[in-house]
């Protein structure tokens, strides 16, 4: 069994994901691309930009304090195919009961634990 730093977690905050339609050059997408948005659709002249949900997880460690994505690996420690906020706040208050923790490993690598 590998040896885990535990973390103290921060904070928890889901980001709902979004869709946008628009219309026109590609000039007028760019700012949204340098967001996070990627094209589903393009038609034309005609764009959908979408930008997946995404759960930010702040944890301090002896290394810092860093964020990062957490959203697929939430998904996978509940065995669930998406996300959802009611999911991120199970999650939030799991770590608050300590029924589950985050650590980083030797390597810097995450796991829930």
């Amino acid at each position: 069994m590998k040896n885990y730093e535990n973390c103290v977690v921060q904070s928890v905050e889901y980001e709902h994901s979004d869709t946008i339609e628009m219309q026109g050059k590609r000039d007028a997408i760019t700012k949204y691309l340098k967001k996070g948005y990627y094209i589903k659709e393009e038609r034309n002249g005609y764009w959908v930009l979408v930008k997946p949900s995404r759960v930010m997880v702040t944890v301090e460690s002896s290394e810092g304090t860093q964020s990062m994505n957490m959203k697929q690996d939430i998904i996978d420690y509940y065995g669930k195919k998406r996300i959802s906020q009611t999911q991120v706040e199970k999650f939030a208050q799991d770590i608050k009961n300590e029924k589950i923790a985050i650590g980083f490993d030797a390597n810097g690598n995450y796991c829930i634990i």
